[in-house]
Formats: structure tokens, sequence, C-alpha cells
């Protein structure tokens, strides 16, 4: 059992979500939609996770005691809300695919992102993304298809899912995991044959903000998905990147998550799913995802960015600079970023 359960992924996060929209009326105007789902079945489970791991799982939430890995706890009810949370991602990807909704949120929780295909962890259970990656391949033939995630820890499991898939782009943007959960998704980590150059991580130091995510969307994240083409991209909307989480130490603010976010939109089909983000503004941030797929700004940004820079270590734009250049040097075999490719994605060099 988690310590100190119910920890900070507990049922306040979504209250506080539907909270803030319920009161600033966003679903009165008649741009956005609420949609009902249904459970996933457990084909669409089974697509990602064994049957080994999910019998597991329901053997853990039998014995209450019993953890099924570190960082995350199962109670009675558990199994349903899992499956509950999946389908509504399902449901999220569905309205998107079938053209009845440009962009989607799924407001889901638990997490999924540190979920493999046989392990959990860091709050998660089953990988939300990646049963929606593969149900979208299965249900409409989907070929190309993008998961970003943004959440300050790594994409680990969902990497791990995808590291050999030729169709699925995996690129995560995270915290440094030298000393920093989950300890993984580093720079050289770029996947296996056939599908090198598709894992795709950034390791962001301590402190870096608005700046540093505009300068490595501009430069490397652009222009892979514009020379990769998805289909449809799965946005892991984590929080936790937000300069007042006391779970990480990145520093987006309103304005951050609002560049990311019209910048993916304006340019591609967008699924976003709930992931970390343990803090006071989840639901202003859920808002301003919300603002960004539909193309407008309501919310201001009231943070003083020059006060935000001189607060934080000096060498935090240094370290990014150096990562950054580290990663195009990686990719550079793979991906139009600035010099002629080597070899084709997949290839090994």
């Amino acid at each position: 059992m988690l310590n100190g359960y119910p920890g900070p992924e507990n049922p306040s996060r979504l209250d506080r979500i539907l909270d803030y929209l319920s009161l600033n009326r966003y679903l009165d105007d008649g741009r956005c939609f609420m949609f009902m789902s249904e459970p996933a079945a457990m084909e669409d489970i089974l697509r990602v996770h064994t049957q080994e791991y999910v019998d597991s799982v329901v053997q853990c939430i039998s014995q209450s005691r019993k953890s099924p890995g570190k960082d995350t706890y199962l109670c009675e009810g558990s199994f349903e809300v899992l499956l509950e949370a999946a389908g509504a991602v399902i449901r999220a990807g569905d309205v998107v695919a079938c053209g009845a909704c440009d962009h989607s949120f799924a407001l889901v929780r638990p997490p999924g992102h540190h979920a493999g295909a046989t392990t959990s962890g860091g709050f998660c259970i089953f990988n939300n993304s990646a049963i929606l990656a593969r149900f979208l391949k299965h249900s409409y033939g989907t070929q190309k298809i993008a998961i970003l995630n943004i959440d300050a820890h790594a994409s680990d499991g969902t990497h791990a899912i995808f590291s050999g898939d030729p169709q699925v782009l995996c690129i995560s943007v995270h915290q440094d995991p030298s000393n920093f959960y989950p300890y993984n998704g580093f720079i050289r980590d770029i996947g296996i044959r056939p599908a090198l150059g598709l894992s795709i991580n950034m390791e962001m130091p301590p402190r870096s903000g608005n700046t540093e995510y505009a300068i490595l969307f501009e430069e490397i994240i652009e222009e892979v998905l514009k020379d990769f083409k998805p289909d449809i991209v799965i946005l892991e909307c984590g929080f936790d990147a937000y300069y007042k989480e006391p779970l990480s130490q990145l520093d987006l603010t309103v304005d951050g998550y609002y560049h990311i976010i019209g910048l993916l939109a304006s340019r591609w089909k967008v699924v976003c799913l709930l992931e970390g983000g343990y803090h006071e503004d989840i639901g202003m941030l859920s808002a301003v995802v919300l603002d960004g797929l539909m193309g407008r700004r309501t919310i201001p940004d009231e943070v003083d960015q020059i006060d935000l820079l001189a607060s934080r270590h000096v060498n935090t734009r240094r370290e990014f600079h150096e990562k950054l250049s580290r990663l195009k040097f990686v990719l550079s075999p793979y991906w139009n970023i600035g010099k002629p490719r080597l070899c084709k994605v997949g290839d090994a060099i």
C-alpha cells in the first residue's frame, strides 16, 4: 500500500478539475462538449498488457495489503475504475478519429505512462495511451501515431511498449532522470530495430521553463512531427512540469502550456490524456488545455517571468543547450533537424 494513502494521486484531482470547469462554465458556450463513455473491454486491455499481468492486478485487489509495484496502490473497486478510465480514453480517441471532434481531452485517473506490458509503477497500472494507440490501429487502421509526453516524469512504460514499433513515434520531454523518478528515459535511448530513432527522450534540467520548452519544440519536436506526419497525436498531458508542482523541479507556467497545446492543435489532431500533476492549479491548467485545443485564450499568466528566471540556477540554460545539442546529434541520422539524414528511421547506423 502506498505510504500516506490516499497520497497525491487520489480522487480530489478530478474533483478540482470538474469544479473549475463547472464554475467557469466551460460546457455552456457550445464549443466544448462532454461525451459519455463505456468501460473498456478486456480485449482493449489485452492488446497492450499480458493476461498474466491483468490477473496479478486482480489478485492484488483481492489482497488489499499487496501492491502491484512501486508507488502504486489498489483497493476494492479499482479494477472497475481502471476499465472506466481506459474506456474514457478510447472514447476520446474515437470521437476524434471518426471526425466528431477536432481534438479531445480525457480527464481520467489513475495516470498510465509508467505502466509497461507487464509492470506498474509511479501510480500507473494500465497504460492508457498505449491502449488508445492499439485501439486506433485495430478499429480505424490508423497508420502513424505520435505519443508525446510532457509529464515531468519520463514516459518509460509507453516507450518500452513501442520501442520496436515503426508506426508509433514516442517523444518524452521530462526532468533529467539522472536523480529523478523513473531514473530512465535518457537522450541515448532511441528505440530498437526496426524503430531506431522513433523513441526520443529529452532530459530537461531542473528549473527549465517556458523558454527552454519553446526552443525544444521549435528546433526538434515540430520538425520531427512534420517529418513523421502522424495521423493523430496522443498527448500524455502531465501538469507536474508546472512551477508550483511539489514533486518536480520544472517551471512551466500558463503561457508554457498554452504554447505547447496551441502549437499541436493548430497542426494535428490531438487527443490529450490527463497524467500527473498534484498541485492546487490542476483545474485551471485543464481549462488552459481546453482553451489551447479550441484556439482561444481566456486565462492570463500571472507569473512574472523575469522574477522566475532570476530565481533559478545560473547553469540551467547552459545545461539545457548542452543537452539539446546532444539530442540533435543523436537524432540527426534519422530526422531532418538541421542537416541531411544519413539513413531512414528504423535503420541501424
